[in-house]
């Protein structure tokens, strides 16, 4: 199943590395498509300097992981507070609209994952050639403002899983440059 979603070399630190940061116009992205029942809007409350994993599952009758959001102790800036996380999956896309109560400090993680719905678009094929080649250009990608998209250093923590490190609230979509 690795080799059939493009298995590639691990970094030094086991994880498995994925292309180099960059912006580019939000047009230029090829977003990875998803099939199967959505993951429901969610939203958890609960006091930051506590460590949180939210998982968000596809829908009935798989019930599979859509993504998990990571917010370790120092996540939030208030420790003590109670905070708000507001998860909302983006329709037939990997990607989320994520808003927060308090204003992230560092360490949180996003990680998508992707092994059952995976779904290259004809695009994506036109232009790499293979749903193979396509996976592996894949980055996590916060939306920026004036329609662009910020491709975040991305790791592969396990085949088809893609995370990166996000430091605010916003728009983050799994993609690939055009």
């Amino acid at each position: 199943m690795a080799v059939a979603c493009g298995g590639r070399a691990a970094t030094s630190s086991g994880e498995r590395a994925a292309p180099s940061p960059r912006v580019i116009p939000l047009a230029r992205a090829i977003v990875l498509e998803t099939s199967g029942s959505p993951p429901s809007d969610t939203s958890v409350t609960f006091t930051a300097g506590e460590p949180r994993t939210i998982i968000l599952r596809h829908g009935p009758p798989d019930n599979v992981v859509f993504a998990e959001l990571i917010f370790p102790p120092n996540a939030f800036a208030d420790s003590g507070r109670a905070v708000r996380v507001d998860v909302r999956p983006r329709p037939g896309v990997y990607g989320v609209d994520l808003g927060t109560t308090l204003s992230l400090r560092s360490g949180a993680t996003i990680v998508f994952k992707y092994a059952r719905y995976f779904s290259a678009p004809a695009r994506a094929r036109a232009v790499y050639g293979s749903d193979v080649a396509f996976e592996r250009a894949l980055a996590v990608g916060e939306v920026l403002p004036a329609g662009t998209l910020n491709l975040l250093p991305s790791t592969r923590p396990a085949a088809d899983n893609l995370s990166a490190n996000i430091r605010t609230p916003g728009r983050y979509l799994v993609a690939a440059p055009e």
